[in-house]
């Protein structure tokens, strides 16, 4: 497991290995602490103290997960290799039935069941049963590195992780591993792996995504399932596939319009050569009818039409959008787009990540006429709630049902480059607005 100031939940993954039920001869813990700067390799070495089968190396920070993990695959010395994160954590029963299930029937990759905590989404339809020989196109569906893979597996194919700050690093090498893989299963019958949602936002995936490196690693990704797979026409449907997981969702309303122009041109572009490349036209046809017109629309460099499309969706799900903020020393004021509909009895919110605290202000009529609506909060109440990120919302409220919060879609407008009385509103990878309240280096 690759380690960089994951503390407090660095501990919980540590207890969770700890409470295993395999006999702790029979697997070990490898952390590789990349520089961590939390206490956290302190830590690591009061556990590895009390537990002969935990080893800590530690490294000058890297950048990226990729060479801790590639550390660890050349350290173990076991039959299988674990991937997991520093701030998630397994069930107690989780490495025995693993390994259990994965010798019983000779697997060389296994995706155990996992389960989101903190808010975390996870593919809950991939979960449903255990699949002990898992189809191509559905295992592509899943790309993160918590996978149980047979070491001689990425050890005789020369499998390892990118070790430059690159997306999608950790698809490229699952994607090698499952075209070389004998038997992959999808083991869903325990809540194996629990991964999180941090709160102070240090997630990888959190981060703003850049176009044309995203894109580049995707093409990496489907080059890998051409060449692995001898069918063509059958290689050109399952990356058909992957566009529409990984490439599509950049198009859904509230993202595509909370990037700038220049952003959404970028994508575009980007996406229009992977489908030159990749995905011949006739398949198009297959696609689910929105997934069909965006796709067309891409293909085209319609940026106009693409937009307006955006603009639909969020129309349709009642969407606020962002279109003028403003701080002085005293105030931050938000100007906002929404149905009217949706705007009777709606209230501004604004609250910490782990929904514990609260902020609400009136929404009153704005400039601009029907469907502008304009919140003001004062800075220093906003400030008592603490150091942390904060999300900003509406409360819709619908008669005879509770509240629903709506996340407010940034759009195109432009935030404060310099945060004030601590407080930088930005915008998230999803292009919903939030307040950035962590402390900062002076």
């Amino acid at each position: 497991m690759p380690v960089f100031n994951a503390m407090p939940y660095l501990t919980e993954l540590l207890n969770s290995l700890e409470a295993q039920d395999l006999d702790h001869e029979e697997f070990e813990v490898i952390a590789v602490d990349d520089g961590s700067s939390d206490f956290g390799g302190e830590i690591l070495d009061v556990y590895a103290k009390r537990n002969p089968n935990f080893r800590v190396v530690h490294q000058e920070n890297s950048g990226w997960a990729g060479k801790p993990r590639n550390v660890g695959i050349a350290e173990s010395t076991g039959e299988y290799v674990f991937f997991c994160d520093a701030d998630d954590r397994l069930g107690p029963e989780a490495l025995k039935r693993m390994v259990s299930y994965a010798r019983k029937h000779r697997v060389d990759v296994l995706v155990p069941k996992m389960v989101g905590i903190g808010g975390r989404r996870v593919q809950a339809s991939l979960f449903r049963e255990t699949v002990k020989d898992v189809p191509m196109e559905t295992i592509l569906r899943t790309l993160s590195p918590q996978k149980m893979i047979r070491r001689s597996l990425l050890i005789d194919n020369g499998i390892t992780f990118r070790e430059e700050k690159v997306r999608l690093e950790d698809g490229m090498a699952m994607v090698q591993c499952y075209m070389v893989s004998t038997r992959t299963s999808i083991l869903a019958d325990y809540d194996y792996y629990e991964i999180r949602t941090r709160h102070d936002g240090q997630n990888i995936s959190e981060n703003v995504i850049e176009p044309t490196g995203y894109v580049a690693s995707l093409h990496h990704i489907a080059g890998t399932v051409r060449q692995g797979i001898n069918d063509r026409i059958e290689a050109e449907k399952l990356n058909l596939g992957l566009f529409v997981r990984k490439g599509l969702r950049f198009y859904e309303g509230e993202r595509f319009l909370g990037f700038t122009p220049e952003a959404r041109a970028q994508w575009i572009a980007a996406h229009r050569n992977f489908l030159a490349e990749f995905v011949p036209e006739v398949h198009d046809g297959t696609l689910h009818p929105g997934h069909h017109e965006k796709t067309r629309l891409i293909r085209r460099g319609d940026i106009g039409e693409l937009t307006r499309l955006a603009e639909a969706e969020m129309a349709r799900k009642g969407l606020p959008l962002l279109k003028d903020l403003s701080m002085d020393a005293l105030r931050i004021s938000f100007e906002l787009g929404l149905d009217a509909s949706a705007a009777t009895g709606a209230v501004f919110e604004i609250t910490d990540r782990a929904r514990t605290q609260r902020l609400q202000a009136e929404l009153s009529p704005g400039p601009g006429g029907e469907g502008n609506y304009c919140a003001s909060m004062e800075l220093v109440k906003i400030t008592a709630l603490g150091e942390g990120l904060l999300d900003c919302s509406v409360q819709v409220h619908h008669p005879q049902t509770e509240a629903k919060p709506r996340r407010i879609v940034v759009g195109v407008v432009q935030l404060p480059k310099e945060p004030v009385h601590g407080i930088l509103p930005y915008s998230t990878k999803y292009g919903n607005l939030s307040l950035d309240m962590r402390p900062r280096a002076v």
